[in-house]
């Protein structure tokens, strides 16, 4: 008897169900068919995984297994696929992984930098209100007002100088304030 005569046969008893005969394709390619997935997807344990589920396939599939084909041909085929498979499956979840994290981190930044922005807020409020009243009116008219110091001393009656100073005073006063931010 010839090797494809043999694989024939073997085909023929295993579409019929024999179990002797799937122990013997087993026996034969295993380890081979381990080696070649190995090829594609480079790890042991997936490979062992992937030709597992080929020969559970083949059984559950049994009947379907072309009559003229050889045995190794299509355990390889099979496992060819489904490397193939396993690796697009796993390029389109390092997308989508890569995908999450980004937006984690992305929600993680805007979450760290709201509750920054709040806390540097509440900081330079409390900072500003430790400003003498004088002091603080001539600074809140300056920097959020946008006042120009000439305006603000004839507002209020005072040099353009006093200005200067009263300005000069609370820019120290709120940078000690907020040195943990600086």
């Amino acid at each position: 008897m010839t090797l494809k005569e043999l694989e024939q046969v073997t085909i023929l008893a295993l579409k019929e169900g024999s179990i002797d005969a799937f122990n013997l394709c087993y026996d034969l390619y295993y380890k081979p068919l381990c080696l070649f997935a190995n090829f594609f997807v480079k790890q042991p344990a997936v490979s062992e995984e992937i030709t597992q589920n080929v020969f559970l396939e083949v059984w559950i599939n049994r009947e379907k297994i072309p009559a003229h084909s050889s045995v190794k041909a299509y355990l390889m085929t099979a496992v060819k696929h489904d490397c193939l498979d396993y690796l697009k499956h796993k390029k389109i979840e390092e997308k989508y992984v890569g995908q999450y994290l980004q937006t984690a981190h992305d929600s993680y930044e805007d979450i760290f930098h709201e509750l920054v922005s709040r806390d540097l807020q509440k900081s330079l409020d409390q900072a500003i209100n430790k400003l003498p009243k004088h002091c603080r009116e001539i600074f809140l008219m300056s920097r959020f007002s946008y006042i120009p110091y000439k305006e603000i001393a004839a507002t209020l009656n005072i040099s353009v100088k006093t200005v200067e100073n009263q300005i000069g005073k609370a820019l120290k006063i709120v940078r000690r304030e907020l040195d943990p931010f600086l």
